[in-house]
């Protein structure tokens, strides 16, 4: 349970964080009524209100500036606030024309018309104003301070020296500006019956079998027959009521904002022959929100207890209570109805862990209050793994096997993990009274590497933490077997498929360096039988030359070493064949 303590440093915060937050929602701070039109001397009230936009908030700020010559604060009224304490109370001062608050509750509330605060002016002199907003901020009940105020609405005013009275007055708990009817200028048909009965067209009460917690002006509508000469209307509170005074010919009407209750807007036509049946339209306004209340946990908001039990109740004094929504964590919200609930209720099985519980209880106009604990589930104990199968192949049908040591007669709840931490199987050991179990898995695995969790249930439901195996290596069966070395078929395939590779490159190797080696002694070759068949051609010009000559001396020399070279370059060239040839 939250102390007052708790709350007053949790406000704070909240409105700490007023300027650093943006808004997401559209909640709408309110003056009412719109406008209005006052004597001198007379009073003008005017209430300060939100309308949530079903958002719940607990906090709310701002800064009132009115015209100093022609108003006056009277009073702060705080009697009907939703807030129950002031960060700064509500204050104001007539020298300067402000009037400002800082206002809280423990509780989230929401509402279409949730009420802040009544101000009661004095009008001191002639002249027209408005009252403005500024510096505002409402705050969400989220635990950051988000505001969520996006809008807001002033409120005009008009000071007479002397009130006029409108001709007809027409019931209204407000002092609004209402615009009269326009009147219809026509010649009735005359008929030999009464009127029907008018059929009433109402937007902003759409239905009249529900509470509505929406407060404004609203215009009523219908449709004229030609016989009808004059139209009576009446706002009250009596169901049965027969409006008889005729108020001229117009098709629609606008009204004054209600105040909170049950209420009844009558119509009548009449003709030539007289009236006809009224129409009885409900109006049914709440903008209260349900009291607050305290949320308690039968076992501790700590425990071990998987489904802990919460205490609850509250009421709402008009609408009634419609239901009680509840989220726990991030999970759906549950609904209960008011009619059934008894005061008490048990939560569905929880996980081990701190998450947050949030109810509100909703009237039948759609106000809400809520109250937030912090609920933490406390682990039993965790199983623990002493073995699983290390070795494990994909070709055989045997199963992997867990066993380990829990806490005694519990399901231990377990499953096989693949590497990115898709369960693959699952399956439940029963430990025994020592808390020994044991657990093989039937799921044929392929290749690859799987973790076995394990975690602990006791007949409550309770859950422990998840424990984790080592990792588990599913392989192919090995075919190759050297020494400690050990290849599977898809190991032996990678080993014959690099072999392949190898001898491949191999003979690409050798067959390069063999090219490489031919290229070298034909280049040498070629050289050589260059340099023979250059010896050769000298021999040639040297047996020109003695062959000129008169003596036979030179040609026998010429020719001598002409036959030396052709034998050497037939020596050369079986040289060069034969390394060719190796």
């Amino acid at each position: 349970m939250k102390t007052k303590t708790i709350i007053v440093i949790g406000i704070l915060a909240s409105f700490s964080l007023l300027a650093w937050h943006s808004s997401a929602y559209a909640a709408t701070l309110f003056l009412a009524p719109p406008s209005s039109e006052i004597a001198i001397g007379e009073k003008l009230i005017i209430d300060l209100k939100i309308d949530s936009e079903g958002v719940s908030f607990n906090a709310a700020q701002a800064v009132l500036r009115f015209p100093k010559d022609t108003l006056e604060v009277v009073s702060l009224d705080k009697t009907d606030s939703a807030f129950s304490f002031w960060l700064e109370e509500p204050n104001f001062s007539n020298t300067d024309g402000v009037i400002s608050f800082i206002g809280g509750t423990p509780y989230g509330v929401s509402g279409g018309s949730i009420q802040v605060l009544k101000i009661v002016f004095n009008a001191k002199g002639n002249g027209s104003g408005i009252v403005t907003l500024s510096d505002a901020a409402i705050t969400a009940s989220d635990g950051s301070g988000t505001n969520i105020l996006s809008k807001t609405v002033d409120a005009a005013f008009a000071i007479l020296a002397k009130k006029e009275t409108p001709p007809v007055p027409v019931p209204a708990p407000t002092q609004e500006i209402i615009p009269e009817p326009i009147p219809i200028i026509r010649k009735p048909v005359p008929t030999g019956k009464l009127p029907i009965k008018p059929e009433l067209k109402v937007p902003l009460y759409s239905d009249e079998t529900k509470w509505s917690n929406l407060t404004s002006q609203f215009n009523v509508s219908w449709d004229l027959p030609l016989d009808v000469l004059g139209v009576s209307t009446a706002l009250n509170k009596q169901p049965g009521f027969l409006p008889e005074k005729s108020e001229g010919l117009f098709d629609n009407k606008t009204f004054s904002a209600l105040e909170d209750g049950i209420w009844y807007l009558h119509v009548r036509f009449q003709n030539n022959v007289g009236r006809g049946p009224a129409a009885h339209y409900r109006f049914a306004v709440d903008t209260q929100p349900p009291l607050g209340f305290e949320i308690n946990v039968v076992e501790g908001e700590t425990s071990d207890n998987p489904t802990p039990t919460l205490q609850f109740k509250t009421s709402d004094a008009l609408s009634g209570l419609k239901e009680y929504q509840m989220r726990v964590g991030d999970g759906d919200p549950i609904k209960i109805a008011a009619s059934d609930f008894k005061g008490t209720f048990q939560l569905p099985l929880q996980s081990p862990g701190k998450r947050q519980i949030v109810i509100k209880a909703v009237d039948w106009a759609e106000n809400s209050v809520e109250n937030t604990i912090e609920l933490d589930i406390l682990p039993i104990a965790s199983p623990i793994i002493t073995f699983v199968t290390q070795e494990l192949f994909s070709e055989e049908e045997k199963g992997l096997t867990v066993k380990g040591s829990a806490l005694p007669n519990v399901n231990v709840l377990l499953s096989i993990q693949s590497k990115k931490s898709a369960i693959i199987a699952r399956g439940v050991a029963k430990s025994d009274e020592k808390g020994t179990w044991e657990f093989t898995f039937d799921q044929h695995l392929k290749n690859g590497s799987y973790v076995v969790t394990a975690q602990s249930q006791d007949n409550r439901g309770a859950l422990s933490l998840v424990a984790a195996s080592p990792e588990v290596q599913v392989k192919s069966k090995p075919i190759i077997h050297i020494g400690k070395f050990q290849l599977g078929t898809g190991g032996a395939a990678i080993l014959l498929l690099l072999l392949l590779v190898t001898g491949f490159g191999g003979g690409v190797w050798f067959y390069k360096k063999r090219q490489e080696k031919l290229t070298i002694r034909v280049l040498f070759a070629e050289s050589e039988v260059s340099k023979i068949f250059k010896l050769i051609m000298d021999d040639v010009e040297g047996l020109t030359k003695a062959h000129q000559t008169l003596t036979t001396a030179d040609d026998d020399y010429a020719l001598g070493r002409f036959r030396e070279n052709i034998k050497k370059m037939e020596s050369y060239l079986k040289r060069g064949i034969e390394k060719i040839k190796k």
